[in-house]
C-alpha cells in the first residue's frame, strides 16, 4: 500500500503542476508544524515553469522539469526504469523479485537522500492513536464510519525533511533526455 501510493505522489507531482505546488507547500510547512526537533524546514524552492508534452509549436523546454530531473537520477542511481518499463515476460518470479529487491533498496537510498523521508506519525501500523483536533486532511485522512478523537493507525504517512535535488546543467536538446542511450565499443 505504502509503495502504490509513492508511486501516486511522484506521478501526481511530475505530471500535475498544481499537486506539485500543494504538496512542496506542505512539505515546506509540514515539519515545523509538528514541531519535532529533528525536521528542519527546507530552504525555499523557486517555481519552475510547466513543461508541455513535445508538439508542433515546442519540441525543447527551456529548463528542464524536476519532475524529469528526479526519474533520470532515479533511473542512473536505481534504475527504476529499466524495471518499470522493460517487458516482464520471459523472466519468471524469483528473477523479478531479485531485481525488484535492488532497485527497491536503491530507490529508496535516492529519495531518502534527496528527501530525507520520515514518518508523520512515529507509531507502528496496527496501534492505536489519538487524532488531533481539527486534523489538516493533508496530513490525517480519517477513513470508517464512526468519528472520535481515537482510531487504529493504518499507514504512518510520509513527510519530507529536505529538498536536494540534483541540478541539472545540459541543453535545451536534452531536456527532454531520461537516460542516455549506453554502446559499449
Amino acid at each position: 500500500m505504502r509503495l502504490f501510493f509513492a508511486f501516486r505522489v511522484f506521478f501526481a507531482v511530475m505530471f500535475r503542476r498544481d499537486a506539485a505546488v500543494q504538496i512542496r507547500e506542505l512539505l515546506d510547512e509540514g515539519p515545523a508544524k509538528l514541531g519535532h526537533a529533528e525536521a528542519t524546514k527546507p530552504a525555499p524552492v523557486e517555481p519552475k515553469p510547466a513543461v508541455t508534452p513535445p508538439n508542433a509549436t515546442q519540441t525543447k523546454p527551456t529548463r528542464r522539469n524536476e519532475g524529469l530531473t528526479l526519474l533520470s537520477a532515479l533511473q542512473r542511481e536505481a534504475r527504476l526504469l529499466d524495471l518499470v518499463c522493460e517487458s516482464l515476460d520471459q523472466y519468471n518470479d524469483a528473477q523479478i523479485g531479485a531485481a525488484a529487491r535492488d532497485v527497491l533498496r536503491d530507490t529508496r537510498k535516492t529519495l531518502d537522500r534527496m528527501f530525507g523521508l520520515r514518518h508523520l506519525v512515529e507509531s507502528p501500523e496496527g496501534e492505536p492513536i489519538e487524532i488531533p483536533n481539527n486534523p489538516s486532511p493533508v496530513r490525517w485522512r480519517i477513513v470508517g464510519k464512526e468519528s472520535g478523537k481515537s482510531g487504529t493507525l493504518n499507514h504512518p504517512g510520509w513527510q519530507a525533511t529536505k529538498l536536494d535535488m540534483p541540478q541539472w546543467s545540459g541543453g535545451a536538446d536534452d531536456s527532454m533526455v531520461i537516460a542516455a542511450a549506453e554502446v559499449e565499443t
